[in-house]
């Protein structure tokens, strides 16, 4: 009844859509550094307009943690509704840019947030110089990403996709399968690892190897996978399989957010394939991430096939926006994977 109450009293005059936005945006992420890098907006605007939304919904709306903001009840209630809303200036703004003999051309793109937190401002930056008239939003990837892609909802998605040679797992989703309506291009191997776990972890005590690091609980982390399902044994998993390293999977993790809630609390270990992990980490004192050495990468990925990201998009579909956009994120995906 209190949600009621609070949603009669709502003035729609005083609703904006950057608000929502941000609050959309906040929900799905749970951190404001990042909404803040992917919508190119300020920090200091993103707390304005969560400011403004508590204000109108009369609602805390998120419970910050050292790690980020939290959802609570209401916002969980609120977020379908505003999400709708946005979705639908979407839908407005194409209908303009219609009217206007598309001077503009807007392109959806998903990636896993560990690859797309760095690049947006990069993009922006990329676009005003070339003068480009062009927007883009980047949603994170998801377990129907590839449908949307093959169905023209999205323009242009970023995963990674990784087949055992030796150990017999043959079950994640092949991109082979998808050859006759998509086009995908490869933009780098992911044969770096880093180790992520709490600031006051044992293993930082002594020396970090394959073997070490399987004497602790382990997370498998699923992030921005072809098929993004969460049964399927990562490289570390296989490996140990094939070398008979006993290994206890704790659990199986597809959001960035929620892995970091749950290092806070855990004895567990995660190896991740994506360095931008550092500038995340770096925000939450509580954990800490550092690079395997290349020799310990090198012995894992001895008889497993590394991982490779992938750039994907339908096939012919070969505007001259989109294909300039194309060679921009195959340039900062490729600088920024390692830096």
């Amino acid at each position: 009844m209190a949600c009621e109450a609070s949603m009669k009293d709502i003035r729609l005059s005083d609703l904006d859509l950057l608000s929502l936005s941000i609050l959309v945006n906040l929900y799905e992420h749970q951190s404001a550094s990042y909404v803040s890098q992917k919508l190119n907006i300020p920090a200091p605007k993103i707390s304005r307009c969560l400011k403004h939304a508590r204000e109108l919904f009369e609602d805390e709306l998120f419970i910050r943690r050292k790690y980020g903001l939290v959802p609570n009840e209401f916002s969980s209630k609120l977020y379908p509704i505003a999400k709708e809303i946005v979705e639908s200036a979407k839908g407005f703004q194409s209908l303009h840019q219609g009217e206007i003999d598309y001077v503009d051309e807007h392109f959806e793109i998903v990636a896993p947030d560990l690859v797309s937190y760095r690049f947006p401002n990069a993009l922006m930056g990329a676009i005003k110089e070339a003068r480009k008239e062009l927007t883009f939003n980047i949603s994170s990837w998801t377990q129907s990403s590839l449908q949307e892609i093959t169905a023209g909802e999205v323009a242009l998605g970023v995963c990674c996709s990784q087949h055992c040679a030796q150990c017999g797992y043959g079950h994640e989703v092949n991109l082979g399968q998808y050859q006759n309506y998509l086009e995908t291009i490869p933009l780098t191997t992911l044969d770096k690892l880093y180790l992520v776990c709490k600031q006051d972890h044992p293993i930082l005590k002594q020396e970090i190897t394959l073997e070490s690091i399987a004497d602790y609980p382990f997370v498998n982390t699923v992030f921005g996978k072809a098929g993004q399902t969460s049964h399927e044994p990562g490289p570390f998993q296989q490996y140990c399989t094939a070398h008979y390293l006993p290994l206890h999977t704790e659990i199986a993790i597809t959001s960035v957010s929620s892995l970091f809630d749950y290092l806070r609390s855990s004895q567990a270990l995660a190896l991740i394939p994506y360095s931008a992990v550092f500038d995340m980490v770096n925000e939450i004192p509580e954990l800490h991430a550092c690079q395997l050495s290349i020799y310990e990468s090198h012995r894992l990925y001895q008889d497993i096939k590394p991982p490779t990201l992938y750039l994907i998009k339908k096939k012919h579909n070969d505007s001259v926006k989109l294909n300039w956009l194309i060679g921009q994120l195959q340039l900062l995906i490729g600088n920024m994977m390692h830096a």
